[in-house]
């Protein structure tokens, strides 16, 4: 470091006193120029150099911490104090940012995915396709209404106080056998009471309500997740796969505490069943602890209902649970499909859409879009480093003519001055699209190809021309005549499109916490699902109905290849939240009975 240092400062106080004795100004034909001229050369070349190679120590050093980071394993247990929790809160901010936003361009997100949906339009008939199990009859109506119930719990414990919970379900005081309404990292809040009307204990997961809950759900790297297929107290089969981390540390943090209190429960109550039930992040938690249970010889008949599911694991586990985990899943719900790598899917259909064509045609056609994005680019074009951030200051070496006759014979006709500065010039990498150029510049026989932007300007100093003088015809600049001449509002508008355009979608170079170690693998709901899927009303209605057709409410048990990819609708996250889901649920019983009314009477 101190050789690069002292190359740095000897070539800055060459340059300084050059400066400052006028030689920069003195004539290029003579020897005392030719000296000048090897001497700034000379100094250039070894700042330029010892910068270089800080840049490249100083990018070293920083893949060397990421990969640090990288490597470190997430953490197999719940924070115990705040400073765990505090650090992985950090990790976890990080994790969701080079997922989400540090990898989706600015334009992708605002008006690609809008643009992709509306030429995806609804695909909600895919999950009805051949591979679909239609269900329908009595019997599925009355499992209905027994998930109807458990999820108007699960949400009158989510989002009500915990008394009017106990008041809607019926309990007692003397029901609970666990209660944890603050959730903390990687610990969310979940409850276990008895319910003596259906012989069973309920254990209650609370979904990402809170911030910190929040946080667990976006703990979303994959870890490695086993589980061990007990039959009749013998090892029947071992199913390995991956899981999302949050949750299965959530997870293995409520088995240490329910474990205990539900087997002293069961082997007072041998009759009685357990149930594990969750909304989202408390689905997705749910079905790993009903795998964890079960591995224990006294909880072996866990089972799991699921409602809105996350995608929290890979298939073999998901397949391994159908049958003891039911997933229920609501029309357009987004979350179940979600995933690292549906979202990378879902980025490449949106970059392959024509989006970026169809905004730059809506750019041209509305006046402020226009009058903005030319005002952009005139601040863009007349302030330095506002436009990029990634623009750097021209170093002097590029101010260096192609050879000691170029600027010998400066002309008015075919030359253009570059605007001298108080120190040294400063070009901004990003200027009106005219003016930008590609000049090419030797440096002691080393031709180095540059992108410049050059601002004319009319000069009478002969000293100023002499010393920096570019030819016109290679930058074919024009710039008075394309001012006068009428097209040029569209031309400017079209110029002004694409720089919007090239901005939107410039894709940002973050590293993933998730590509260095080993390619993320495809999450799925688990267990087995139960779609209900909202189809288009029968074409037997009359004129006067058919603008106001309705949705028809169908339950299907879909395959889970459906969920490897990401389709988009405008309810996808609305459709999510459990009230939604209790009024699809009751449409759905609703119409579940109508028919078997109409069964009924057609015999």
């Amino acid at each position: 470091m101190g050789a690069k240092g002292m190359a740095t400062a000897a070539g800055t106080a060459v340059l300084l006193y050059l400066v400052l004795s006028g030689r920069l100004c003195g004539d290029a034909a003579g020897d005392g120029g030719n000296l000048d001229d090897q001497l700034i050369s000379s100094a250039v070349s070894a700042a330029a150099e010892a910068r270089r190679r800080r840049k490249e120590d100083a990018l070293a050093r920083r893949e060397q911490r990421r990969a640090s980071r990288t490597k470190r394993r997430w953490p197999e247990r719940a924070p115990d104090g705040w400073v765990e929790a505090t650090a992985l809160a950090a990790r976890t901010v990080r994790f969701t940012w080079a997922e989400t936003l540090g990898k989706w361009a600015l334009g992708e997100v605002s008006f690609g995915i809008k643009h992709y949906m509306r030429q995806q339009g609804n695909l909600q008939h895919e999950y009805a396709g051949s591979d679909s199990v239609l269900l329908d009859g009595p019997e599925v109506r009355q499992e209905l209404i027994s998930l109807l119930r458990y999820l108007k719990q699960c949400m009158y414990f989510s989002k009500k106080p915990y008394n009017v919970f106990l008041e809607y379900g019926g309990y007692g005081q003397n029901d609970v056998l666990i209660k944890k309404s603050k959730a903390r990292i990687l610990k969310p809040a979940f409850t276990i009471v008895c319910d003596r009307s259906s012989q069973c204990f309920l254990l209650f997961i609370r979904g990402a309500i809170s911030v910190k809950e929040r946080l667990t759900a976006a703990t979303g790297a994959e870890v490695p997740f086993h589980h061990v297929v007990v039959q009749e107290g013998r090892v029947s089969n071992l199913v390995l796969g991956y899981a999302h981390c949050g949750m299965v540390v959530a997870a293995q943090w409520i088995a240490k505490q329910a474990i205990p209190c539900l087997s002293k429960a069961v082997e007072q109550f041998p009759e009685y069943e357990v149930k594990i039930i969750g909304h989202s992040m408390g689905a997705g938690i749910a079905t790993i602890l009903t795998y964890i249970l079960r591995e224990n010889e006294k909880l072996a008949s866990s089972t799991c209902i699921a409602f809105g599911p996350a995608a929290c694991m890979t298939w073999d586990l998901a397949e391994s649970g159908k049958d003891f985990v039911t997933s229920i899943v609501n029309r357009n719900d987004l979350v179940p499909s979600l995933g690292l790598v549906s979202a990378a899917k879902l980025r490449v259909e949106v970059m392959s859409s024509s989006w970026a064509h169809d905004l730059r045609k809506q750019i041209q056609q509305t006046r402020f879009l226009g009058f903005v994005n030319r005002s952009v680019s005139f601040i863009r074009s007349h302030v330095p480093f506002v436009s990029d951030p990634r623009s750097k200051v021209v170093d002097v070496d590029m101010m260096q003519s192609q050879s000691p006759e170029a600027g010998s014979k400066p002309s008015a006709d075919t030359h253009a001055v570059v605007k001298k500065r108080p120190a040294l010039a400063c070009w901004s990498c990003v200027a009106a699209p005219k003016q930008s150029i590609e000049s090419s510049i030797q440096i002691e026989g080393t031709k180095v190809q540059t992108d410049t932007d050059v601002q004319t300007e009319k000069t009478t100093e002969a000293a100023t021309a002499a010393l920096v003088s570019i030819h016109l015809g290679e930058l074919n600049l024009q710039e008075s005549d394309n001012r006068e001449e009428k097209g040029s509002a569209l031309t400017e508008t079209d110029e002004d499109a694409m720089e919007l355009l090239e901005s939107l979608t410039d894709e940002k170079q973050l590293p993933s916490s998730s590509s260095s170690g080993q390619e993320p693998h495809q999450l799925y709901p688990p267990g087995k699902i139960l779609h209900m899927v909202g189809l288009p009303a029968a074409e037997e209605a009359t004129t006067s109905q058919q603008g106001a057709q309705e949705e028809v409410i169908a339950l299907y048990e879909t395959p889970r290849h459906l969920y490897s990819k990401i389709r988009l609708a405008r309810s996808m996250i609305g459709e999510h939240y459990m009230p939604k889901y209790i009024k699809t649920m009751e449409q759905l019983i609703d119409k579940l009975a109508e028919d078997i009314d109409d069964q009924l009477d057609s015999l």
